[in-house]
């Protein structure tokens, strides 16, 4: 009989945010191949909509998972209010799960708030052995007010935590050096994102450089416009950049490009679902990841695990993810250093070799590598218990 899992998860994909948290739903996914898996996710909704629908919480089928969802009404702008919502209504959807289910043999928390301080709060009132995934890019967001730095320091001082990145496990240990703290790489659907099945196609004409991103400040393509434009100035060799994602920054983004005279050799794609991001990365010559800050950078090991060399910048994850004979790095907000990085691929002064590229991310991140690494960590939690 499989162990049971339950995973309280700050953020999950939904209907009004079908790809926040999706790494979270892809461990989730994959651990149900070895456990008996639950979700319970919370999800912050309009006070006026939880009247509306009369409902705090649904339950739907994933596959082999079952998804609860609990849905915590707030107010805007009202943070404090927010952040205790979502705790008291995580609080009480964990415990009607265990009213009717029973204790599940471990509890795995993803983001400390609010879910993590919940795990610390049930494996103390019940004994249920838990642990803590930290994703937060960066973490200091859960450090702005007093509430805040009280709740997480009470939290990973009782339980231990799992950063995806030594950046982010450095982060951690700066706020409570006493932290017990290891790091464990994001998944990276390996079997998924593969490389193009069909036959190499023919030299292209034009080199094809592509990012996929939540487009927001963080994300630092407006920095890449700046590189591209100043590529053009710089040599003679046709190129094109595609832009995948929407968000925020999307019109002035746009507007950038007209600006910089790009038009002819920039696209923007707009969101994608799994499917497309796969089949836009075969599609490239070389990723980009340009951001001003990132955690791990899934991104970066999809395009990998397709065989792709990669460009991102020094920002905390990008490090841990790309090794040598992999791509470059480059420092931040650097138009000029992404720029130069981009030219090596134009002139041809860098040759990576797909399959070493792939086995990169394989070995560290995939799925077996995941389940093989997260085993023997929940076995030394039980054996402690």
């Amino acid at each position: 009989m499989h162990r049971r899992i339950l995973i309280l998860a700050s953020w999950y994909p939904n209907a009004t945010s079908p790809v926040g948290g999706v790494f979270i739903k892809e461990q989730a996914q994959i651990l149900a191949e070895h456990f008996e898996v639950t979700v319970l996710a919370v999800q912050t909704t309009g006070l006026r909509a939880t009247l509306r629908n009369h409902s705090y919480h649904g339950i739907e089928r994933d596959g082999n998972l079952t998804i609860y969802r609990v849905y915590a009404p707030t107010l805007p702008y009202v943070p404090h209010l927010s952040l205790l919502s979502s705790a008291y209504f995580a609080w009480q959807g964990l415990r009607q799960y265990i009213h009717h289910h029973g204790r599940p043999d471990l509890i795995h928390a993803h983001v400390v708030l609010p879910c993590g301080w919940i795990a610390a709060r049930a494996a103390q009132a019940w004994g249920v052995p838990a642990i803590l995934t930290e994703h937060t890019s960066p973490f200091t967001v859960h450090l702005y007010t007093r509430l805040q730095r009280y709740l997480v320091r009470e939290t990973i001082i009782h339980l231990p935590v799992l950063a995806i990145s030594p950046s982010l496990r450095q982060r951690i240990l700066e706020f409570v050096p006493t932290t017990d703290v290891r790091v464990l790489g994001e998944v990276i659907k390996t079997r998924f994102f593969t490389p193009s099945e069909t036959d190499a196609e023919p030299t292209q004409s034009k080199k094809r450089f592509l990012t996929v991103a939540l487009l927001t400040e963080q994300k630092g393509v407006d920095h890449l416009l700046q590189a591209a434009a100043l590529l053009r100035q710089q040599i003679d060799c046709p190129f094109e950049l595609v832009i995948g994602g929407d968000g925020p920054a999307r019109p002035r983004l746009e507007q950038l490009a007209r600006q910089f005279g790009l038009k002819d050799i920039c696209r923007f794609v707009g969101l994608l679902n799994r499917t497309q991001v796969r089949d836009w990365m075969r599609w490239c010559d070389v990723f980009i990841l340009p951001s001003i800050h990132e955690t791990f950078g899934v991104v970066l090991g999809e395009a990998m695990a397709c065989g792709k060399p990669v460009i991102a910048t020094r920002c905390g994850g990008p490090e841990f993810v790309v090794e040598d004979g992999c791509g470059l790095l480059v420092p931040i907000a650097d138009p000029y250093a992404l720029a130069d990085a981009m030219k090596q691929f134009l002139q041809d002064r860098v040759q990576y070799d797909p399959s070493l590229i792939r086995e990169s991310v394989c070995q560290r991140f995939g799925e077996e590598a995941f389940l093989r690494n997260i085993e023997t960590i929940y076995n030394e939690i039980w054996s402690k218990s």
